[in-house]
């Protein structure tokens, strides 16, 4: 990261053009060496929004390709007061430039951009649009409030108010004078203005229907998704500077996802940006990057967007705010690692590697990352099985370490990839959501092992041995045994339209204790009963009981029914609500579906 002379020069010509040689001197104080080392940079003084007329002249700057900032210029329309959240105005401006007139408006990835009274002083961020459709007219942050998230005094609101930071009501005088002015419709101007969306850029989605996919399982606000390169795990050199490319990341490297906006402000290494939250966390651990603009691409219903390739690390984001985002350019802040190794059965194979320096999103990055590398190597979506080996290593909160290892196998007649990623990001949830510790998670490691055929095998006939002979049950039998005895069992598993034949096993079951005329079930089949999302069941059927502690639940993780078990269990249901219950299991090496209960009553 640095910022040198000939990008402080570019700055000062720059500056000078929009009519800003007044602030350049305020804005580019400061020796010309790289903010990791620690150099200064001057603040910004802020305009005071009390001090805004309407009709005053405003200019500011902004990337639309690389990372050298255009002029704009234009017009402040306004102020509503209270217009982002309470004691959080929002001046209203008019802007025009080459670019923002090209593509009908301000775009998404503005947002950010520094706007300049004719002094110098910073005015804020652009970070609001119309709500419906491209529009010149831009709502802007407050610099003082922005400049109040470097030294903590920012008022920190409610949740409650996030509703109003998505759309805001113009008074109608502004909706009159923009109606008049020709820039709007009056539909147009009483929807108002709402945050500009931000640009995140998803690596590793092949497809329109991955990205969707992808989109659906981030569940983020106020973005707007789209395919983009990845971000670099080495760190970066990219000059970050008032108006320059600015970026922040959830993950980077093979599954990147990084929101691209404008830097608003530097001061003395501490940078400032977006005007808007990024998911709005308050305290944040984002990487920070600096990022490549490639164009920025019109939509003739929706703000266009700037479309850009992210550079490597160069700092974090402590701060994401109603204001802004805020953090330092250095120190990159502490990732976990998620290596995914595929092979199919040709010996093809491919390592890839993500790190995600916000935890909570490390499920979701377990999940896609692994998608990411799958699809790359299997080159389809389609059916198929695969083999998972995973293990999770991380400290719990007094330092003592702990390992998840898992195998299982999947099989899909439709879509093999994605039918393979959940179980890992599923344990992951479980373990940071767990109630006994706090934990950090170190790092996540996959193999998985891929095939293109879809081996699966359905619970057939079934059969209990009686005496020296194998007697077929039906939906009707009742299955009646004593307390403390074994049930055998033999199965006849089943290949779909007999393109693998048949697999028969046998498996045993001791019948739980219990009082004659007990009542129960006995189920055959894949009993995994796994819920679906992230953290769901931890592991086994139901009613398999919680875990009692951090490492009961680590052995549940580990130990849990694998889908290529065939398994066999009795549940007997009493009055007090106690269900006691026995099982076991058989490996079959490929995936059984399906199963079959049976009522099951205790007998003398």
């Amino acid at each position: 990261m640095r910022i040198d002379l000939a990008g402080r020069s570019r700055l000062a010509a720059l500056a000078a053009a929009a009519g800003l040689v007044a602030g350049a001197t305020t804005l580019l104080a400061g020796p010309a060496q790289s903010f990791a080392r620690g150099a200064p940079a001057a603040c910004p003084q802020a305009y005071p929004v009390a001090d805004l007329a309407a009709h005053q002249p405003v200019s500011g700057l902004t990337v639309s390709s690389g990372n050298t900032p255009d002029t704009f210029t234009g017009e402040v329309l306004g102020v509503v007061n209270d217009g982002i959240a309470p004691g959080l105005d929002m001046v209203i401006v008019r802007l025009t430039s080459t670019e923002i007139d090209r593509v009908g408006g301000i775009w998404a990835g503005m947002s950010g951009s520094p706007v300049y009274a004719a002094d110098g002083r910073l005015i804020g961020a652009v970070s609001y649009g119309l709500a419906f459709g491209p529009s010149p007219v831009a709502g802007v942050t407050p610099a003082a409030d922005m400049k109040a998230l470097l030294d903590g005094s920012a008022a920190m609101q409610p949740a409650r108010v996030l509703s109003s930071t998505r759309q805001v009501a113009l008074s109608q005088p502004v909706q009159r004078r923009l109606v008049s002015a020709g820039l709007v419709s009056s539909a147009q101007a009483s929807e108002g203005l709402a945050r500009l969306p931000l640009p995140l850029g998803v690596s590793g989605m092949v497809n329109s229907a991955r990205l969707k996919q992808a989109a659906s399982l981030m569940d983020l606000s106020g973005v707007r998704v789209y395919r983009a390169g990845a971000a670099p795990a080495a760190p970066g050199d990219t000059e970050i500077f008032p108006g320059s490319n600015l970026a922040a990341s959830l993950s980077y490297g093979d599954f990147s996802a990084v929101g691209t906006g404008t830097t608003t402000m530097v001061c003395d290494g501490q940078v400032v940006g977006f005007g808007h939250p990024f998911n709005w966390t308050g305290e944040s651990s984002l990487t920070l990057h600096g990022a490549d603009a490639i164009y920025v691409q019109e939509d003739p219903t929706l703000a266009g967007f700037k479309v850009s390739n992210p550079t490597g690390p160069v700092g974090v984001i402590s701060g994401d705010h109603l204001a802004g985002i805020s953090g330092g350019v250095g120190d990159i802040p502490d990732t976990t690692l998620l290596h995914s190794v595929v092979t199919l059965p040709d010996g093809s194979t491919r390592a890839g590697n993500t790190r995600v320096s916000v935890p909570d999103f490390l499920p979701t990055a377990t999940a896609l990352g692994s998608l990411g590398n799958e699809d790359r190597v299997f080159d389809r979506i389609g059916p198929g099985s695969s083999l998972v080996h995973f293990t999770i290593d991380g400290r719990t909160s007094g330092g003592e370490p702990f390992t998840v290892v898992r195998t299982n196998r999947f099989a899909s007649g439709g879509d093999i990839s994605f039918e393979s990623i959940f179980e890992a990001a599923d344990d992951v949830a479980a373990i940071q959501g767990n109630r006994f510790t706090a934990v950090t998670i170190d790092e996540v490691r996959i193999s998985t092992q891929m095939n293109p055929v879809d081996r699966a095998f359905l619970v057939g006939k079934i059969e209990r041995k009686v005496g020296s002979r194998y007697l077929p049950m039906t939906r009707y039998s009742v299955i009646n045994a004593r307390a403390g005895s074994t049930i055998t069992l033999r199965v006849t598993l089943n290949s779909r339209r007999d393109a693998f034949g048949s697999k028969v096993a046998t498996l045993s079951v001791k019948v739980p204790t219990g009082r004659v005329g007990t009542s129960g079930a006995l189920s055959v089949g894949q009993l995994a009963g796994r819920g679906g999302g992230f953290g769901g069941i931890v592991s086994g059927a139901s009613s398999s009981p919680r875990p009692r502690s951090f490492e009961d639940l680590v052995t549940k993780l580990s130990n849990a029914p694998r889908n290529d078990e065939l398994q066999a269990r009795i549940d007997l249901f009493t009055k007090s609500g106690n269900r006691p219950h026995s099982g076991s299991a058989t490996l079959i090496r490929d995936v059984v579906r399906g199963s079959r209960s049976f009522e099951f009553r205790i007998t003398r």
